[in-house]
């Protein structure tokens, strides 16, 4: 299924006041093909239960890339297309692939 990603800011603190928020997007060479992710990373969380963190980390793939930054929104952004991964074993090696290189393991398909 593809759908229409919008670029989030790179390299920008997109969180709340006293809290860090930073996303950056990567591109993943697989079986010739680009597959989009965001690598996420929070600062100084604290949870309901007034437990703290100070660094959260995880990667979301979006999907293979179709059309790269083919236009913009009303509100400036760039906009892709996106094909979302729904094989099971191609999700397993592209998983592999970013643990290896970002040292992560919370690793999402959306």
């Amino acid at each position: 299924m593809n759908y229409i990603y919008t670029h989030m800011p790179q390299e920008q603190d997109i969180g709340f006041e006293e809290r860090s928020y930073k996303v950056c997007e990567g591109v993943l060479e697989y079986n010739g093909r680009k597959v989009l992710y965001l690598d996420a990373e929070a600062c100084d969380v604290t949870f309901c239960d007034r437990s703290y963190a100070m660094h959260l980390g995880s990667i979301n793939v979006k999907g293979y890339i179709i059309k790269w930054q083919y236009g913009k929104n009303e509100n400036g952004e760039a906009l892709s297309e996106i094909e979302t991964i729904e094989d099971e074993e191609e999700r397993r090696e592209i998983s592999g692939l970013l643990r290896a290189c970002h040292n992560i393991s919370t690793i999402n398909f959306v």
